[in-house]
């Protein structure tokens, strides 16, 4: 299997929108009274967590249909580029999402 540019042109427009989905996650999360400083009650934890799980899950359903939507446009090749950047994407984000990468 040869790699051609349709596939890592899917795979790097797959991943960056990884990149937007945590993006508005963590933004949305925020506004949402889920700051690194704050003093959440149960409630508050409660909104920041929820707020954070179904901005993320939109997110990640609209990135899913975005890439089958530009598997035709981006030229042959570019739906397997576009699964494999978004299944590569999928787990760091999950894991930066839950709390990795921090200290």
């Amino acid at each position: 299997m040869t790699i051609t540019r349709p596939m890592v042109t899917g795979t790097v427009v797959a991943l960056a929108g990884h990149g937007l989905a945590v993006g508005f996650t963590i933004a949305l999360a925020t506004a949402a009274g889920g700051g690194p400083n704050s003093d959440l009650d149960a409630g508050g934890r409660f909104a920041a967590l929820f707020f954070g799980v179904l901005t993320y899950g939109i997110a990640q359903l609209v990135l899913l249909g975005s890439c089958f939507a530009l598997s035709g446009r981006l030229g042959r090749g570019s739906s397997s580029g576009l699964a494999a950047g978004w299944i590569l994407g999928l787990a760091p984000s999950l894991y930066y999402l839950c709390g990795g990468f921090g200290t």
